[in-house]
């Protein structure tokens, strides 16, 4: 699964309110590397920068678009890669066999938003889509996004996905929608739960407890 492009990431936290301290339960400060499906699955760090690379530069067009809507270069530029490595909340990679085959984050939305915002984009090589990998990673990085402070979640895809879509109104029928040009914005906080029957959404869920945005590490 693939989520559209994230906005500039800004080099301090919430725009409009102060970090809240972890509640029990929330996700530690670092994420131990762990082990779901043959996927190693840990936060990114910034020497990833090659493999990244070229896991982009392995992924079709399609695959490309839907995450970034626009031209990343054949091997992706370094303003492509970098954001993705140093945003101003977090990042995580798969890997399979020494290889990166996804990549999810979460970063401050800023601009117009009176509520703290994290924007949650994930995408996933190829031959891995459709196993619930990127799922994993997004229920990771909204459980992250959470305990940082956001008290709702931007998730922007492009009105060509259908598959994503389908789940983001499967998983939360009532979330608001907005349409901006090619693109649609949902706008989901995060305490509301997801809906119990989705069962594709819940399948990729990386914690059992029903409460939304949690993981386990």
């Amino acid at each position: 699964m693939n989520q559209t492009q994230l906005v500039a990431p800004a080099p301090h936290g919430p725009p409009t309110a102060q970090l809240r301290p972890l509640t029990a339960g929330a996700p530690p400060a670092d994420v131990v590397p762990r082990r779901t499906d043959d996927f190693l699955i840990r936060r990114a760090v910034v020497e990833d920068h090659c493999r990244l690379s070229a896991m982009l530069d392995g992924l079709s067009e399609l695959s490309l678009y839907f995450r970034f809507q626009t031209a990343v270069g054949r091997p992706p530029r370094a303003s492509v890669i970098e954001p993705m490595l140093r945003s101003s909340g977090e990042s995580w990679v798969a890997e399979h066999d020494n290889h990166l085959i996804a990549h999810a984050m979460w970063a401050w939305a800023h601009g117009a938003l009176d509520t703290p915002t994290a924007e949650l984009a994930a995408i996933v090589a190829d031959p891995y889509q459709s196993r619930g990998l990127g799922m994993r990673l997004l229920n990771l990085a909204g459980a992250h996004a959470r305990a940082a402070g956001a008290q709702q979640l931007l998730l922007v895809v492009s009105t060509a996905n259908d598959r994503t879509l389908r789940l983001i109104r499967r998983r939360w029928p009532t979330a608001p929608a907005e349409r901006d040009g090619a693109l649609i914005n949902f706008l989901i906080p995060t305490d509301t739960p997801p809906q119990a029957s989705a069962q594709p959404w819940a399948s990729a869920t990386t914690s059992s407890t029903s409460a939304p945005w949690s993981a386990t590490n």
